[in-house]
């Protein structure tokens, strides 16, 4: 009798371990305790989550671990996806539950009112210091000066990835912290490292960590997640040196830059009950903006680089077209974009051939709601496939053709696309996506406008997949980078 018991009671656990709800989306089979994960492969998830659509369409529900979860792919049901409110949450962040005391911070991983609160103060802030707007231009402009010089100095071949870290570090930290560091500083080229580091040690939809948090416990030191820590401890330290340093010498009537508008908002609210106003609070957000930014920035313009050599003809279109708008006595500005077609083209096409995020950051369900007619139950996690979109067959052609001329009219205008989403859409788009398309345009150009670049042969380039963490990063290469000024 006990062990006709013993197997009712595991065949009834493995039945409530296998169960999905009524109505969940079509998907693999859910097996008891792990789900789907011991299926998901290590690179390239977006293409594995993608392929999985032609077996259950386009709304694909699976369980990694006992957490919920729905893969969603195509144009119409992503757009329905990050276009939807009830779909505005997110799933809790391991990173910053171990960093603040098991709550979450900052504005990438916050929801509701506290997320609203956060991120409406920011970005309204980060506009008045000149976000994203021409009063920022003269800042990437004297980075690119910088950049064009250090490149000039350097003998041999380059690895530009490192090179344009550090210029974006400072292009941010000079909103952010109000300060600009030589680009010899070694503090500098330390933070590009561990954040090159960071990025590539995560998975975008999360690591067996984030399923079973108990696990991190018994990590050895050289896992993933161990690794992640290990370069989030540094980061934090910068971020806190300098809120101190800001606080020594605050000026309420002369605020420099974010953190002193920051610490302006702490001072005010000091005696409010439930504030979300909090010292943690800003040490996340500029965790959050510096961390994405710098990684994002560089690979972004990497690619641009990266994938220009590789198509010759792209590099002299661009160059031709530089020459003729631009000359040789300044650099590219913004007010040249509208002429500058081709090379807007160009960026344009490496944000759908390889941006920086195939995968959304994740969301999650607030309420019960639908999504293509399926039930989505409050608390589920949401994946949107950016990838699918950008590669999408039936609408692109061609799309492993790496192709500027798509985005430009017959009558030689650019061509915006709305699928072109690299920074996802709605309310949970990137909080930095003017400031990053505004950086990589101007340091794109630049690079072009000044060097002929050819692949440094000792490191081939077998194919430009990249290499996935949180985020895509270009492969290893190296580029010789040959004056035209």
């Amino acid at each position: 009798m006990l062990l006709l018991v013993l197997v009712a009671l595991l065949a009834w656990f493995l039945y409530l371990g296998s169960r999905k709800p009524r109505g969940f989306p079509p998907g693999p089979v859910r097996l008891p305790l792990v789900g789907y994960l011991p299926n998901m492969k290590s690179e390239h998830i977006y293409k594995q989550l993608w392929q999985m659509s032609s077996t259950y369409g386009n709304i694909i529900g699976l369980y990694f671990g006992s957490q919920a979860t729905i893969i969603v792919n195509g144009w119409e049901a992503v757009k329905e996806s990050i276009l939807n409110d009830d779909l505005d949450g997110r799933p809790e962040n391991i990173f910053s539950n171990i960093f603040f005391n098991d709550k979450q911070r900052g504005v990438m991983f916050v929801e509701n009112d506290f997320w609203k609160e956060q991120r409406r103060f920011t970005l309204h802030k980060f506009r008045d210091l000149g976000f994203g707007k021409r009063s920022h231009e003269e800042v990437i402009q004297e980075e690119a000066n910088e950049l064009i010089k250090e490149i000039k100095e350097t003998k041999g071949s380059i690895s530009l990835q490192g090179m344009v870290g550090v210029s974006a570090i400072n292009i941010l930290w000079a909103l952010m912290g109000g300060t600009r560091f030589s680009r010899k500083d070694g503090r500098l080229l330390h933070l590009v490292n561990i954040l090159n580091e960071l990025f590539r040690s995560g998975n975008a939809a999360g690591g067996i960590e984030t399923v079973f948090p108990a696990l991190r416990h018994i990590m050895p030191d050289s896992s993933s997640f161990n690794t992640a820590i290990r370069n989030i401890k540094p980061i934090q330290e910068f971020i806190k040196k300098s809120v101190a340093e800001h606080k020594a010498d605050f000026d309420a009537d002369n605020p420099r830059d974010f953190i002193d508008i920051y610490i302006t908002e702490l001072k005010k609210r000091k005696f409010e009950e439930d504030t979300t106003f909090t010292d943690d609070q800003l040490l996340a957000i500029c965790g959050d903006v510096f961390s994405a930014g710098v990684e994002t920035g560089s690979s972004s313009v990497s690619f641009a680089i990266l994938l220009s050599v590789l198509s010759p003809h792209v590099m002299g279109k661009i160059q031709q077209e530089l020459d003729n708008v631009v000359g040789n006595v300044r650099l590219p500005s913004m007010n040249d974009r509208t002429k500058l077609v081709y090379t807007d083209a160009t960026q344009t096409e490496v944000f759908r051939y390889r941006g920086s995020a195939p995968l959304t950051v994740p969301h999650k369900a607030l309420r019960d709601t639908k999504l293509q007619g399926f039930r989505i139950p409050a608390g589920t996690v949401v994946m949107n496939n950016l990838y699918s979109v950008h590669m999408d067959p039936g609408y692109w052609g061609d799309p492993e053709t790496f192709r500027p001329e798509r985005f430009i009219n017959p009558d030689g205008s650019f061509r915006k696309d709305e699928r072109v989403i690299p920074f996802g859409k709605g309310r949970r788009s990137c909080l930095g996506e003017s400031l990053a398309r505004m950086t990589t345009f101007l340091l794109f150009s630049s690079l072009m406008q000044h060097f002929t670049f050819s692949l440094d042969p000792a490191i081939p380039v077998t194919n430009t997949d990249g290499k996935m963490g949180f985020t895509l990063a270009p492969p290893d290469f190296r580029v010789f980078a040959k004056a035209r000024l």
